[in-house]
């Protein structure tokens, strides 16, 4: 799938589906953060979110005190309605909007989470429809 429709494709899914309706809504991030918790990681840890859309990792995070939390998702739209829904804490996140295979980390990460995004790249290819 080109570049332009797969980000097009992504767009329309985040304007036009309610979170509660797509097949990889999860209003609590559970096993991302068990896996998080057993890493003990300082709350100073870098955490990258691939994917992560409008999803609510890392509302949880912030909740738990993580301080450098990094989310990236080819939707604009979604990244504004997880900012959105966070309000003035969405501050202290960073924010990426592009297609994972075009990112090129700066920085290394100390946790990388995917819960489907590689999966759902290789699924949009195939042409199927989410």
């Amino acid at each position: 799938m080109e570049a332009f429709y797969k980000k097009s494709h992504w767009e329309n899914i985040y304007q036009n589906k309610p979170l509660e309706t797509v097949s990889w809504y999860q209003p609590d991030p559970e096993t991302s953060l068990k896996f998080i918790d057993q890493l003990d990681l300082p709350k100073s840890a870098k955490i990258i979110d691939v994917g992560g859309g409008d999803s609510f990792l890392v509302d949880y995070l912030l909740e738990l005190g993580y301080e450098d939390i990094t989310v990236l998702d080819i939707s604009h739209t979604a990244i504004e309605r997880a900012k959105a829904g966070l309000g003035s804490k969405a501050d202290k996140v960073q924010w990426i909007t592009t297609d994972i295979l075009d990112f090129r980390p700066t920085e290394q990460y100390d946790f990388w989470h995917d819960r489907a995004a590689f999966h759902l790249q290789k699924t949009t290819r195939k042409g199927c429809l989410l």
